[in-house]
């Protein structure tokens, strides 16, 4: 509840008078500490976060600070840089809305219009078993390194963001009313648009395949991120006609494609996110978006930035109702963040909602559910 203190109707007169104080100044002035850090959220264009969040008021400090010409954190425009890890930070992660699983998943087994060799469908009915009923699959990450870009094998660039939209017209597997184009974090979106309105420039360092970032990001983040500040694993390339020819002796024809090779250049994790950004944007970030071990490295950078202080924010999966959470997961990781000086946000206790009022979970048992998704 509001108060105020109450003074004489002359001084109130003479005060609004002279311009030091309006009813709105005073009303604001006497509202608890939470409430106008709530006021604030909601007049920059914050709606999803819980009232009284402590940390989205943190970075709102950040942020205020660095935009005022007269604090000594102040930052110029051109400095203001922040960075965004994408599956778990941006967009679902938990069982079962992860893109880059479930688009594998599906273009392997479930699209009747593509041939798959069947070293490739028995990979993918593993991967299947691994995401539905949380069976370990010895070397996964190597496996999935090798395997993974040879789905995609002879696809132009084209083609291939054309079977990622595609999927992202399904349905998402456990929810209701909510496609896999639609599984953002409705609270983080409205964090990079509110870095957006104070002049950062924004990058998303992901370790899933660049081009599916971009694809995925159609619509909704490419109002605030161009697509050419899309950091991510990259998938090698050739033309169509160039077989086994090294690039370096190779000239591209008119009359050719650029087509995915089937391999990667290079997994865009851990201390590979600051290889990439030191090579893609030459500047260090001011502030570091992430929510696992894989993004230390990369909030690491911003808190290391030598000109101006940075600060790194980390996602807790904690929430089991609106999402499929891991609290001990959650926990765990909570206590490595705290010791790497990282501020953590707790998707159950800060966010008012995940993917929306319309969303809702519909919880599975992982050891009995098999998934058949439509032909893209």
């Amino acid at each position: 509840m509001k108060t105020c203190k109450r003074i004489p109707a002359v001084l109130l007169m003479l005060t609004m008078a002279f311009g030091l104080f309006t009813p709105g100044a005073w009303a604001s002035a006497a509202e608890s500490p939470a409430a106008q850090d709530e006021s604030r959220a909601k007049q920059a264009g914050l709606p999803y976060w819980t009232e009284g969040s402590e940390v989205l008021a943190s970075l709102m400090r950040f942020v205020e600070e660095s935009v005022d010409e007269s604090s000594e954190n102040y930052v110029p425009p051109e400095d203001r840089i922040a960075v965004f890890d994408m599956d778990g930070t941006l967009y679902g992660e938990r069982f079962p809305t992860y893109f880059n699983d479930w688009l594998f998943i599906q273009y392997a087994l479930y699209n009747a219009d593509h041939i798959v060799p069947e070293v490739l469908q028995d990979f993918a009915r593993q991967w299947e078993d691994k995401a539905l009923r949380g069976i370990a699959m010895p070397n996964f990450d190597a496996e999935e390194r090798f395997y993974g870009p040879q789905l995609y094998e002879g696809l132009t660039l084209s083609e291939y963001k054309d079977v990622v939209r595609a999927f992202k017209k399904l349905p998402c597997y456990g929810f209701e009313g909510m496609t896999y184009g639609d599984a953002f974090y409705k609270p983080m979106l409205s964090v990079v648009q509110y870095l957006y309105d104070n002049g950062y420039t924004i990058y998303v360092n992901s370790a899933t395949y660049r081009d599916a970032v971009r694809t995925i990001m159609e619509g909704t983040l490419d109002r605030y991120i161009p697509l050419n500040h899309v950091i991510g694993t990259d998938l090698l390339f050739k033309t169509s006609d160039q077989g086994d020819t090294d690039s370096i002796d190779y000239t591209m024809q008119p009359e050719e494609d650029v087509v995915i090779a089937g391999a990667l250049f290079v997994k865009n994790l851990k201390v590979n996110k600051v290889f990439a950004m030191e090579r893609e944007i030459g500047k260090k970030p001011i502030l570091a978006f992430g929510n696992s071990s894989g993004d230390f490295a990369m909030a690491n950078a911003a808190l290391q930035n030598k000109n101006y202080h940075g600060e790194a924010y980390m996602l807790l999966c904690d929430n089991t109702e609106q999402d499929y959470g891991d609290v001990q997961k959650a926990e765990r990781f909570a206590a490595e963040c705290d010791a790497a000086g990282f501020h953590t946000i707790s998707m159950r206790d800060d966010f008012q909602t995940i993917y929306g009022d319309g969303v809702r979970m519909v919880p599975v048992e992982l050891e009995e559910q098999e998934i058949l998704l439509p032909a893209a």
